[in-house]
C-alpha cells in the first residue's frame, strides 16, 4: 500500500498592492461624474482654454491656494475685499467642509465682459469654479445654465448661480444653489 501523503496546502490569495491615488489638491472636492457643456450656438466663436477674444479684461484675487474652487463674482472693489467675511458665503463652504483659506476668490473688473479662463490659468492652476453671476467665465457664456453644474472641456467644473446679494435673502434660490452644489461635490 502505498504511503499517504499529505494534500498540497491551498494557495492563498496574496492581495495586491493597491496602486498610489493622485492626491487630491487641498482645497478642491471631489467632483461628481458630471455632464459634458453644450456647444455654442452655430455663428458665435467659442473662447478655448488657451485662447480668447477677451484674454485682456482685468480680474483682481483675494486667497492663497491656486489649486483650490475658484469663486468668481463681479463688484465694486470696495465690496469685493470685504466678501471674505460674508456670512452666507461662510456658510456654504462650511457646508462644503471648506473655509476661505481653501478658496481663492476672482472679482471681473470689466462690468460687461467676462474674463478669459486661459488668463486665469496664468495665475491658477484650479479646475473648479463656482461663479455668482451672469457671464463671469469666457467659455461658459454660451455653454452653461444656472445652478446646472458641468464639465468644460473635460478637466474644468463649472456652476454658475445667481449674485451673492441676491442669494443671501431668497431661500428659493439658495435652495436651487445647494442642490447644484451637492450634484456637482457630493453626490
Amino acid at each position: 500500500m502505498p504511503p499517504a501523503v499529505a494534500p498540497a496546502p491551498a494557495a492563498v490569495p496574496v492581495a495586491q498592492p493597491t496602486p498610489p491615488q493622485p492626491a487630491q489638491p487641498l482645497g478642491t472636492l471631489p467632483l461628481a461624474s458630471l455632464p459634458a457643456a453644450a456647444q455654442a450656438p452655430a455663428g458665435r466663436v467659442q473662447p478655448t482654454p488657451t485662447e480668447s477674444p477677451v484674454a485682456h479684461i482685468p480680474f483682481s484675487t483675494l486667497g492663497s491656494n491656486p489649486h483650490g474652487l475658484v469663486i468668481l463674482v463681479r463688484m465694486p472693489a470696495e465690496q469685493f475685499r470685504k466678501l471674505p467675511r460674508n456670512v452666507f458665503l461662510n456658510n456654504l463652504l462650511k457646508a462644503l467642509r471648506l473655509v476661505m483659506e481653501d478658496v481663492v476668490l476672482v472679482n471681473v473688473e470689466h462690468e460687461k465682459y467676462p474674463v478669459a479662463l486661459c488668463s486665469l490659468r496664468r495665475e491658477l492652476t484650479a479646475r473648479q469654479f463656482l461663479a455668482f453671476g451672469k457671464n463671469l467665465l469666457d467659455v461658459a457664456v454660451y455653454t452653461t445654465q444656472p445652478y446646472e453644474p458641468v464639465l468644460l472641456y473635460g478637466d474644468t467644473a463649472f456652476l454658475g448661480a445667481g449674485e451673492i446679494d441676491m442669494l443671501e435673502y431668497d431661500a428659493g434660490r439658495k435652495k436651487q444653489l445647494w442642490q447644484a452644489v451637492q450634484r456637482m461635490f457630493l453626490s
